[in-house]
């Protein structure tokens, strides 16, 4: 029988234990909540309370850190229109507490919001140079893309696809990219290493803001079928099925949001396009939702990395020169950071590209080339050193596996 004298030490161990523990939960999950509902910057300024406080309670737990990056960094800039307003010494208390996850966990395994920590670094850095060069402070600009590198972001790997993806696309290309892995690296080569600046890169989730459409008017050639005015101002519309026609070329959009409306980047994306009437190639990175793509998906070539809108029914690469390309991608993975999971997906994205390649050759009864495309995965991605992040492309594997062993 336990003496009186241990049961009380238990009791007095316990209370104490739980007087430690629930508070941090309590703390952690306010400093998670406000994620989970519009920005609100008081809300966010109590979750950074919130989660600071954890920090002197668990002040090695990167959940905290991570979380806590996120809040101030939503602090800094809340969206794409803030993104201009942000400040040095916000970035990098942002970029610190990431910086720290990646210490004391280089391979960051707990709940996240939409980046990982190597990434959010990335983001971070980039979105301040942008804010540099929306203000003419280009030397501040690339200051800013070095000041991120250093300190871990700026991957080599997505930096050499992304060079990837600019060697695709054809002299003087307009370049629709579909957010912060694909823009902010391109960013990167064209401003700091003067990297294929004939390609006009127009990041489409940017569009929404109202800064963005002008600045690229000014800077990158960009031009609009409608007054600049007209596109400062432009919002959602309600609208059916269209037919949009450039020149002799026409195909149909429907209304991606709610079925009924046309959103405000995809608007300005088909401004562009009216203006530019195909006299510039237009190419749209591969990972694209279809409802992002106004409709031009059915006409995509693809390219690996790139998607090219073929409106002049283009012979696609043959299998040779589709194989060159492939080589060279594919060289580039041994560049990737195993802990980044946001580099993890994109090598599963083209593992997934490959797959849909050998689909097609499996439905032509070509299996041999399917077969030296399999074999190319099992050399270069395998699922033993690239773990699937996606299950469904584990499943697509399997089912074309399957179908050229029957």
């Amino acid at each position: 029988m336990k003496s009186l004298l241990s049961i009380l030490f238990l009791l007095s161990f316990n209370s104490a234990f739980s007087q430690v523990l629930y508070p941090l939960d309590s703390l952690i999950n306010d400093g998670k909540s406000v994620f989970k509902t519009e920005f609100d910057y008081d809300n966010f300024l109590k979750a950074a309370h919130s989660l600071e406080e954890a920090l002197t309670i668990q002040p090695d737990n990167p959940e905290i850190h991570y979380f806590l990056g996120y809040v101030y960094s939503r602090l800094n800039s809340s969206d794409g229109e803030q993104m201009i307003n942000m400040t040095l010494p916000m970035t990098q208390k942002s970029s610190e507490q990431f910086e720290k996850v990646n210490k004391l966990s280089p391979k960051y395994s707990d709940e996240y919001v939409v980046l990982d920590p190597y990434s959010k670094i990335t983001s971070e850095w980039g979105s301040l140079a942008m804010s540099y060069l929306y203000k003419n402070k280009k030397d501040s600009a690339i200051w800013a893309f070095n000041e991120g590198k250093k300190r871990g972001g700026f991957g080599n790997f997505f930096l050499s696809a992304n060079k990837s993806v600019l060697d695709l696309c054809s002299k003087n290309a307009i370049l629709f990219s579909a957010g912060d892995n694909h823009s902010i690296p391109l960013w990167y080569l064209q401003t700091v290493e003067n990297y294929r600046k004939d390609v006009t890169v127009i990041d489409v989730p940017l569009l929404y803001s109202n800064w963005y459409p002008a600045f690229l008017a000014k800077n990158y050639k960009v031009k609009y079928d409608l007054p600049q005015t007209y596109i400062d101002t432009i919002q959602y519309c309600y609208t059916v099925d269209t037919l949009i026609f450039i020149k002799d070329f026409s195909w149909e959009i429907s209304p991606e949001y709610y079925g009924n409306y046309l959103l405000r980047a995809n608007r300005i994306v088909l401004s562009i396009l009216k203006q530019n009437k195909f006299k510039r190639d237009i190419f749209f990175t591969a990972d694209f939702d279809e409802n992002e793509t106004v409709g031009l998906k059915d006409y995509f070539m693809p390219k690996i990395l790139v998607n090219k809108v073929n409106i002049n029914e283009e012979e696609a690469p043959d299998f040779k020169s589709y194989l060159e390309e492939l080589n060279k991608i594919l060289f580039l993975i041994k560049f990737s950071n195993s802990n980044s999971i946001d580099e993890l997906k994109y090598i599963d994205f083209i593992r997934y590209t490959i797959l849909v390649k050998i689909a097609e050759f499996i439905d032509e009864e070509n299996i041999e080339n399917a077969k030296i495309l399999f074999d190319l995965i099992d050399k270069n991605i395998n699922e033993i050193d690239f773990a699937y992040q996606n299950e469904n492309i584990k499943e697509y594997v399997n089912q074309m596996r399957t179908k050229i062993s029957e």
